[in-house]
């Protein structure tokens, strides 16, 4: 499977509001999903016989369960089946899970446009699914995509041409995984054809991906009150998101003098009261530090409130950090991931790709998909 990498991304018109023109809604695929919405509705009203893709995003951290989520949409999309998503609330104290979140997707989001939930017809291939994954079973008579590391499917389905015959007899498929493999379909020359796009080239797969999440994904309530919290009335300028930023010398932690540098560089061509966001994991705490130092050494405001305490340990923690990745998307600038890779750094980027149109970015890294 292949995580997505990029350049600095240069956003412009940001939209304080955080959203788009509902005639944008859906992007590129705005016409399958208009079709797409009726669909889902008829496979749910089927009953037992309706067909579904059932997205596991029970599992790793934020950025890795939304991937998943909007992966198993546009595969959704694709096949003409209704999507569930299993996402749901879990006591951490009594938890196997390494990466346990506390919140279900229906704390965090609202149902848009389509419904994700479970229902007594697809309970039974649910805890099948989850007996598979659990006990590493390597089936896949169940499954669309069962492996986190499956490049070979997900370009499979980069070439398929999907019509209504497509793993007929499976009414339920489940997915899984950490990494966006979406871009496979939005790729896919068969199904931009069918949507009247051209097959190969224009659009790209980050402002898609971008495109799917604000379609399906809205903001719950909780939610979008920290985001006010976070930006008011303001627009920001750059956004920075760290994640184990910080240097280890000597057995202690210290600030990483090269996130200065890039910070220090890219205020140096904006005005001084330049509006900066960042967010940064507990990991990197030094190196926020040192950067808060040099925005307001500068002049520059900083966006956000200490009350903010993003983690994975509370239901308050879990909306902060999703909140956090509103507000980065938001930003006019946000500064390229460090080292390793982030799929809540990445979330924040599609979203902005999409919501601010015109953004401009640097020439595709190596291994990116391209049309």
């Amino acid at each position: 499977m292949m995580l997505l990498p990029f350049a600095l991304i240069t956003l412009a018109a940001a939209d304080a509001t955080l959203g788009v023109a509902e005639s944008l809604r859906g992007g590129v695929w705005r016409e399958a999903l208009k079709d797409y919405a009726s669909i889902a509705r008829e496979e749910r009203k089927k009953g037992a016989k309706g067909k579904y893709v059932v997205a596991f995003a029970d599992d790793y951290g934020l950025g890795n369960r939304v991937n998943v989520v909007v992966s198993s949409l546009a595969l959704a999309v694709a096949s003409g089946r209704a999507l569930a998503i299993v996402w749901p609330r879990v006591d951490c104290r009594h938890s196997h899970r390494e990466n346990c979140d506390p919140t279900s997707v229906d704390d965090l989001f609202v149902e848009a446009n389509v419904s994700w939930g479970l229902n007594k017809h697809i309970a039974p291939h649910v805890v099948k699914c989850r007996d598979d994954r659990d006990r590493k079973r390597k089936t896949l008579d169940r499954w669309a995509m069962a492996d986190p590391n499956d490049r070979k499917t997900a370009d499979h389905y980069r070439k398929l041409d999907f019509d209504a015959s497509w793993r007929g007899d499976d009414r339920v498929l489940c997915t899984y995984g950490y990494f966006y493999w979406g871009w496979a379909l939005t790729c896919n020359s068969h199904l931009r054809g069918r949507w009247n796009l051209h097959p190969t080239k224009g659009g790209s797969p980050w402002v898609e991906f971008g495109a799917l999440q604000d379609w399906l994904l809205a903001r719950s309530r909780a939610v979008a009150k920290r985001v006010h919290a976070i930006l008011g009335k303001e627009t920001c300028d750059v956004g920075v998101h760290l994640r184990r930023a910080d240097d280890r010398v000597r057995g202690a932690n210290v600030f990483n003098p090269k996130w200065v540098a890039v910070l220090e560089a890219q205020l140096d061509a904006l005005p001084r009261d330049a509006r900066v966001f960042i967010a940064a994991d507990h990991e990197s705490a030094h190196t926020k530090v040192k950067l808060v130092d040099v925005v307001r050494s500068r002049g520059g405001a900083l966006l956000g409130t200490d009350k903010a305490t993003a983690n994975r340990d509370s239901d308050g923690g879990i909306y902060d950090a999703l909140a956090e990745n509103y507000a980065l998307s938001s930003c006019g600038e946000l500064l390229p991931r460090g080292t390793g890779a982030s799929t809540f750094h990445d979330m924040a980027v599609a979203r902005a790709a999409f919501e601010q149109p015109g953004a401009l970015r640097g020439p595709p890294a190596a291994g990116e998909p391209e049309y």
